[in-house]
């Protein structure tokens, strides 16, 4: 049987999602940095049409073989056995991955200001390094977080399996776009460590420093969205069974 089209999102799912990273603390950060504090301006392009765009011919072919060969509300809704424990391995897994990156985010803001002395001369560059090296860090560590919370849906329930399945679609479509905008994150944020140099010759190193360990939280807490995301449908499930 051919896979049906791929519909895209409603309306409402596709505001929800322009409002989400519009008011992403990530974009509120930066927009602060590089706009004078104006307010980001979110596009008015519908989000399934940049979705459409993003998506080569061979993604949406992916895409539509990941979908169900009937509706969704004909697979069976059954929850194995061992899908609490799932949820509780899975929610530790989390805690744990993010608690080590932001100790990672920390303690490299540490390094840098012991570093300043040694670093007067060489500008911005250090903190671009450094700011690449954690979004390496975060890139790895939530892909292979990703993957291990794929994992436990496809083994709570056949609906959830099909969701995982969707995830892994469109983690594969769309990572490479998402590594060139992380990657243009710190080149944007080198306007702000000229302005703090010019502005407050006296601590703008240290000012600095704390602002970008800001931008670096913000941006561990927009990667960690999709996962968050897998673990709301896994709770979700969950709940549902035992009402």
């Amino acid at each position: 049987m051919a896979a049906p089209a791929f519909t895209p999102p409603s309306a409402s799912h596709r505001t929800a999602a322009r409002a989400n990273f519009a008011s992403s603390r990530l974009v509120r950060l930066l927009g602060a940095a590089t706009d004078g504090g104006r307010e980001p301006d979110t596009s008015r392009q519908d989000f399934a049409e940049r979705l459409a765009q993003w998506l080569s011919a061979a993604d949406t072919v992916r895409l539509h073989a990941a979908l169900p060969a009937g509706p969704v509300a004909a697979l069976p809704q059954a929850l194995a056995p061992g899908a609490a424990a799932l949820l509780l391995r899975a929610q530790a897994e989390l805690d744990q991955v993010r608690e080590a990156l932001r100790k990672g985010v920390a303690a490299q803001a540490t390094q840098a200001l012991r570093d300043a002395p040694h670093e007067l001369d060489a500008g911005h560059v250090p903190h671009r390094k450094r700011h690449l090296d954690q979004q390496a860090q975060m890139a790895t560590k939530i892909a292979a977080l990703r993957a291990r919370l794929r994992l436990a849906l496809s083994q709570a329930s056949p609906r959830l399996r099909q969701l995982a399945a969707l995830d892994a679609v469109l983690e594969h479509s769309l990572s490479g776009r998402e590594q060139k905008w992380m990657a243009a994150v710190p080149l944007l944020f080198e306007r702000r460590f000229e302005q703090l140099r010019q502005a407050r010759p006296d601590d703008w190193h240290s000012a600095f420093v704390a602002e970008m360990q800001d931008m670096l939280l913000a941006e561990l807490e927009l990667r960690l969205q999709a996962p968050m995301g897998l673990m709301h449908a896994l709770r979700g499930e969950i709940e549902k069974h035992t009402r």
